[in-house]
């Protein structure tokens, strides 16, 4: 469907669930007056992308995402979404097992499931971000997820570069407990240049691990996706985030506003993905996103 819309009746209600490496979310979002009017965004953590040494997707993973789809197809139920989708993302697509497991997922929770490629999911990420649409501007989106971490560069919509690279907060996680510097050894020498065709407008960042430090950031007691929209993240505000919490304990990180007890362990090696982007780009602050690729898939069904 990559490039395509689908024109759809007002009242259409939609599904659309992110099988990531980290947790499943779930878009729900009712059709009218030609645009789409979604609730908020739920979510499961599933840690799907914990596989074994031969990366295979471990019994105990598969058993947390199917019963993570289990309480997702009756919350679609409940919501009573007719168009049900399910994108899988590097935890399934990069795992041995990674089809069957969408096998049982389908008997559990039925819906359209489609593996996508690193590059698609950059591509429907930029699509989603909105914090920014004048046309006179090019922009990056980052996304740093929990297997994989996609980046793409557009103009005025369109995406004219997508790179999807192997790191992902989870993916990362024992490497950080290594030592402070080495998530940046690792991939400082993965980013490849951006070729930014135009004048860069900003570097907007999607995903959880985005979305969670500007929560801690803000100091969040509840989450509030609106004023995550559009906050503004400084490259010394984040390296700040990371010297404060790698020497937590669990316990301590539980109680920092902002920080989801589904990203208590994996929020440092997501911070570090981000400050090594930053470092490489020379970025001096992101623009945060709560839309992202949901919302990217979502805008191919009529509407944004």
């Amino acid at each position: 469907m990559m490039g395509t819309s689908v024109i759809i009746e007002t009242g259409t209600k939609i599904g659309i669930v992110d099988l990531g490496s980290n947790s499943f979310r779930l878009l729900l979002g009712e059709y009218h007056g030609g645009t789409w009017k979604n609730q908020p965004k739920q979510l499961w953590t599933t840690r799907l992308g914990q596989r074994d040494d031969r990366g295979q997707l471990t019994e105990e993973a598969i058993a947390r995402g199917l019963e993570a789809l289990q309480e997702i197809h009756r919350v679609m139920d409940e919501y009573g979404a007719t168009i049900r989708i399910g994108l899988a993302t590097s935890a399934i697509r990069e795992a041995g097992n990674g089809k069957a497991f969408l096998e049982r997922a389908q008997q559990v929770c039925p819906m359209e499931y489609r593996i996508l490629s690193g590059e698609e999911e950059a591509v429907f990420g930029f699509r989603g971000a909105t914090v920014y649409e004048a046309p006179d501007f090019h922009y990056a989106t980052i996304d740093v997820g929990g297997g994989s971490t996609e980046i793409a560069v557009g103009h005025d919509g369109q995406v004219y570069a997508a790179k999807s690279y192997p790191a992902g907060a989870v993916r990362m996680q024992s490497l950080s407990v290594e030592g402070p510097q080495r998530v940046w050894e690792e991939t400082a020498p993965m980013w490849e240049p951006l070729p930014i065709e135009g004048p860069l407008g900003e570097f907007i960042a999607i995903g959880g691990t985005a979305t969670t430090l500007a929560a801690i950031d803000l100091k969040m007691e509840a989450y509030d996706q609106a004023q995550i929209q559009g906050h503004r993240l400084e490259r010394g505000a984040i390296e700040a985030m990371i010297l404060q919490l790698r020497y937590m304990s669990r316990e301590e990180r539980l109680q920092v506003p902002g920080l989801q007890p589904g990203r208590v362990d994996i929020i440092v090696p997501g911070a570090e993905i981000i400050t090594s982007l930053m470092d490489t780009y020379q970025i001096g602050s992101i623009v945060i996103s709560e839309s992202d690729g949901l919302e990217g898939w979502q805008s191919q069904y009529g509407g944004k």
